[in-house]
C-alpha cells in the first residue's frame, strides 16, 4: 500500500515536471521563431515596406500612385544607365511623388541585390566635376546637384527631385526607415585613404562603366574572369592621378594579367603593383614619385597567427582549465538531458501509452500488509 502511494506521488511529480518542461520549450520555441521572423524581415525589407513606414512615421504622404519598374522596363526610367544598373543587380525600382510640409518631391527608389550593388550604382551617378556638386551627410553617402539629391544606404539607391528643404527632410525620413548594413565591396575598401580626393571613388564590374580618362582597354583587364574594379583620384604634390584597383578571384589570375601588362609595356613597371590577388595601376601620370606615393598605400595581406601556450603554465591556469572543462562537461550533460527529456515528453504527448510507460509493461509491487499471515513449518 505504501509503495503504491509512493508510485502515485512520483507519477504526479513527473507529470508536473513534464508540464513545466513543455511550457519552457513552448516559450523557447516562440522566442526563437520571433527572432527568425524579425531577422528575415530585416533581410527581406521591400520597397513597399520602406514606403509604408515613411507614410506611417513621418508627415509625408504619397501624392500619386507609384510606378513600378524591373529589368524588363528599367530603360524607360533610367535610359542609358539601365544596362549598367542591370549588370550590378537590380531587384526593382519605384517612382512616386510625395507631399510634405515644404512641398512636393519626386522620389525614385532603386532596390538592388545587395549593398555592394547599391554602392556601385551610386558611384556611377556621382560626378565631382558637375556644376553645383556638394556632398550631403544623409544615408551612408550622399550628394546634391541643384534640385537633385541622391544617397545610398543598405541595398537602396535613393534619388530625390525638389526643393533643398523638402528633399533633405524626405531623405532623412527615408534613411531612418531603411534597415540593413551598408558595407562597401571588398575591393573598394583597399583604396588608400592618403591623398585621396573624397567622392571620386567608383566601383566597376563591367567594361561599360570604365571612364575614358583612364585610357584602358577593357579586354586587358579580365572582366571575363570576374574581376572587380575600384577607381579613385589622388592629389599628390598638386598633381592629379588615377588609381585603378583590380581584384581577381585568386592570385594566379592576378599574376597572369600582371605578366601581360609587363609584356606590353615593360617601361611602366613603376606604375604598377601586385599584392596577392590585388593588382594596382596608376593612370594619368607618368611621374614615378606620384605613383610611388599612391602605390605605397596599396596593401592586401593575409595574416595567420599561431598562439602556442607557454610550457611553464602556472597552477592557477591549470585549475582554471580543469574547471573550464568541468563546466563544459556539465553544460553538455545538461543539454543532452534536456534534449532527451524533451523528446520523451513530446513522444508521450503525441503517442500516449505507445512508446514509453505502456500499461502492459508496467508492474506495481504491493506488500499486501492487510492480509493475514499464513504460518509454514518445515516437517522433518
Amino acid at each position: 500500500m505504501f509503495l503504491h502511494c509512493k508510485f502515485e506521488m512520483q507519477k504526479r511529480r513527473n507529470d508536473a515536471i513534464s508540464n513545466i518542461t513543455k511550457r519552457m520549450y513552448k516559450r523557447w520555441f516562440s522566442s526563437l521563431l520571433l527572432l527568425m521572423m524579425c531577422a528575415a524581415a530585416l533581410m527581406g525589407q521591400s520597397r513597399e515596406a520602406v514606403l509604408k513606414a515613411i507614410q506611417q512615421d513621418s508627415k509625408w504622404s504619397p501624392a500619386d500612385q507609384p510606378a513600378q519598374y524591373d529589368e524588363k522596363n528599367i530603360a524607360k526610367l533610367s535610359g542609358k544607365r539601365a544596362e549598367a544598373i542591370q549588370h550590378y543587380g537590380l531587384t526593382g525600382a519605384t517612382t512616386q511623388t510625395w507631399m510634405g510640409p515644404d512641398g512636393p518631391v519626386r522620389l525614385t527608389l532603386y532596390e538592388m541585390l545587395d549593398a555592394g550593388a547599391a554602392y556601385g550604382v551610386f558611384t556611377l551617378d556621382r560626378n565631382l566635376d558637375e556644376a553645383g556638386f556638394a556632398a550631403i551627410p544623409i544615408g551612408t553617402e550622399g550628394f546634391r546637384v541643384g534640385n537633385h539629391a541622391e544617397f545610398w544606404q543598405a541595398k537602396y539607391v535613393v534619388r530625390l527631385e525638389g526643393s533643398t528643404a523638402a528633399t533633405d527632410k524626405l531623405a532623412r525620413a527615408i534613411s531612418a526607415n531603411v534597415f540593413g548594413s551598408s558595407h562597401r565591396p571588398q575591393v573598394a575598401t583597399h583604396l588608400p585613404p592618403e591623398n585621396l580626393i573624397q567622392g571620386s571613388e567608383k566601383y566597376i564590374i563591367d567594361a561599360s562603366a570604365l571612364g575614358r580618362n583612364l585610357d584602358l582597354d577593357p579586354q586587358t583587364l579580365g572582366f571575363d574572369d570576374s574581376v572587380d574594379v575600384a577607381t579613385a583620384d589622388y592629389r599628390v604634390n598638386g598633381k592629379i592621378a588615377h588609381l585603378v584597383l583590380l581584384m581577381y578571384p585568386n592570385q594566379q589570375l592576378a599574376k597572369k594579367y600582371e605578366d601581360q601588362w609587363l609584356a606590353r609595356s615593360p617601361a611602366d613597371a613603376g606604375l604598377r603593383k601586385r599584392v596577392s590577388a590585388l593588382f594596382a595601376i596608376v593612370r594619368g601620370s607618368k611621374d614615378p614619385n606620384v605613383a610611388k606615393a599612391i602605390l605605397d598605400g596599396v596593401n592586401y595581406e593575409t595574416q595567420v597567427t599561431w598562439d602556442q601556450p607557454r610550457p611553464d603554465i602556472s597552477m592557477r591556469d591549470v585549475i582554471l582549465t580543469i574547471f573550464s572543462f568541468i563546466g563544459i562537461a556539465l553544460l553538455f550533460t545538461l543539454v543532452v538531458g534536456l534534449s532527451y527529456g524533451g523528446v520523451r515528453i513530446f513522444v508521450k504527448w503525441r503517442y500516449p501509452n505507445r512508446v514509453f510507460d505502456r500499461p502492459q509493461d508496467m508492474e506495481i509491487i504491493q506488500l499486501k500488509l492487510g492480509q493475514g499471515v499464513t504460518p509454514k513449518q518445515l516437517i522433518e
